[in-house]
């Protein structure tokens, strides 16, 4: 609804202007009236008007000299001028002072209303202008938000976009905070618009900001909503709190989501952010949630050097059993028995449940002829929960277990021969050609055989079953990736990050790094 102010030393010229159109249905309200310029502008000192309707020749202050100052004081707001007589002069002026429209009295009614919609049009325009300059600014404050959060931008560039962008440098006390928000299966999590997410949890998290302190929220790369709060000092951190508090109910109840925070030591700088970011995303990357509570914690750096990580060993001969035999509902009961653990805070140490979860994954995967392993690594960064875990783990196994246990394919000698061959010599060169040669058959017709048999071409075969031995190296021993390639039969290194990438869905130091050494 738009305020209307009504400025004309003439009582029943007033009266009129409020009754001779339908306001409400042209979404305006009259806010107040005033009979000269001087009594309009102390009734503007509290109240904000989008259009006043004034007379030009009025006391102590004329029409356009109440223009004149509105103008300096509220640039956007609007102007119809009413007189009794029409006069050059005036018209001029007004046209120059950027009024809507000059009308006469006594007004005509279908005049004033074409005025109106006329600059309903006008206020649209700038409204969609408006939301396009926000959302400018915003998505530029983001930009230099995550990159003083991971530090990837110049002290200097950072100083001169923040003055720029309202981000406080001067506060006493500095802290960040995360809210990561985990809707059922990590895997097949719906598309949130982080953005609106951030930009309504820094309207929430406001609520509760003491005087001299400030708030922002923003979303980072991972999909986390970061929070940095920055403080005078002499508050207690507790409103913090509160404020993530706040912002974690919003999210839960407009999402559905079970939704966790993490929240960083205080620092006593804007440069000591960055390293509050990052106890917040280590304490992420150190832990599996629960996904059926929302919880906040602290994250500590002195409590996450010394934390000791539970052993979680699975039982692989039992498992390496029920595999053969087939045993879908024992397999899952297994699975279900190792991962649904109870955990102290709802929260479980991420390495030895990531660890055990590879290890069942692969030993499904050495019974399939040509295993995927990107199945098995890239959705791994994607999950946050034991649940999701879980069931990656179970959907790995359950594919292996259709396909493994279907009707067993009866290779023929010359396939068979491929196969073994490859086995005992994937370090070294190899080629249907040589192959071919090898057994004295023509190199397109063993293609084909082994295309038919195998379900794969031979030149794949052969990638992923050194991607597989190189996937067993990185994992199990201390070699390093220059040498696994070289050991796999990759003698270019970048051609065997290129393989590696294309066939496991990770590279080589990103399986190294989801996958912790005991």
């Amino acid at each position: 609804m738009r305020n209307v102010l009504l400025v004309d030393d003439e009582p029943l010229i007033v009266q009129g202007m409020q009754s001779i159109i339908d306001w409400n249905a042209n979404q305006m309200q009259i806010a107040g009236t005033a009979r000269n310029g001087v009594e309009a502008l102390a009734t503007l000192d509290g109240l904000s008007v989008d259009l006043i309707i004034t007379d030009i020749m009025m006391p102590r202050m004329t029409g356009l000299e109440l223009i004149r100052e509105v103008k300096v004081r509220s640039p956007l707001t609007k102007f119809i001028i009413l007189s009794g007589y029409e006069e050059f002069n005036y018209v001029r002026e007004g046209i120059t002072l950027g009024v809507e429209n000059y009308l006469l009295k006594p007004v005509n009614i279908g005049e004033l209303e074409a005025t109106i919609k006329h600059m309903q049009h006008d206020w649209e325009r700038e409204e969609v202008r408006q939301i396009h300059i926000d959302q400018s600014w915003r998505i530029l404050r983001t930009n230099i938000l995550q990159r003083w959060a991971n530090e990837t931008i110049d002290a200097q560039e950072f100083r001169e976009r923040a003055q720029l962008l309202e981000i406080p440098l001067t506060k006493s006390r500095y802290s960040a905070a995360a809210l990561r928000i985990v809707t059922g299966l990590d895997m097949e999590e719906p598309q949130l618009y982080r953005p609106i997410i951030a930009e309504q949890c820094e309207i929430i998290g406001g609520e509760y900001v003491p005087d001299g302190c400030e708030i922002i929220c923003f979303p980072d790369q991972e999909g986390d909503i970061i929070v940095l709060f920055a403080s005078t000092g002499r508050e207690e951190e507790e409103w913090e709190y509160h404020a993530l508090c706040g912002m974690k109910q919003w999210i839960v109840s407009d999402t559905g989501a079970c939704v966790w925070g993490v929240k960083g030591q205080s620092e006593q700088s804007y440069l000591g952010f960055p390293q509050s970011c990052r106890q917040v995303k280590l304490w992420f990357q150190n832990h599996l949630l629960g996904d059926t509570e929302t919880v906040l914690v602290t994250a500590d750096d002195r409590n996450e050097a010394a934390y000791t990580y539970e052993k979680r060993e699975p039982a692989m001969d039992q498992f390496h059993k029920l595999l053969r035999d087939g045993q879908r509902l024992e397999v899952d009961g297994f699975i279900d028995d190792f991962f649904d653990v109870q955990a102290e805070a709802g929260h479980s140490a991420r390495t030895p449940f990531f660890n055990s979860a590879i290890q069942l994954m692969l030993a499904a995967k050495t019974l399939e002829k040509t295993p995927d392993y990107g199945e098995v690594f890239g959705p791994l960064s994607r999950i946050h929960t034991r649940s999701g875990l879980k069931q990656l783990v179970k959907s790995v196994v359950h594919q292996t277990l259709d396909t493994y246990h279907a009707a067993e394919r009866d290779y023929s000698p010359h396939v068979l021969a491929v196969l073994d061959f490859v086995k005992n010599t994937y370090k070294e060169e190899l080629s249907l050609k040589t192959l071919s040669q090898k057994l004295d058959l023509h190199p397109n017709y063993l293609g084909q055989l082994f295309q038919q048999e195998a379900g794969t071409s031979f030149s794949d075969y052969v990638n992923q079953y050194r991607i597989e031995r190189a996937t067993h190296l990185l994992l199990y021993s201390d070699k390093k990736t220059a040498e696994v390639a070289t050991e796999v039969g990759y003698w270019d290194t970048s051609y065997f990050y290129r393989q590696f990438k294309k066939y496991a869905g990770v590279s080589p130091t990103e399986l190294r790094s989801m996958y912790m050494k005991k």
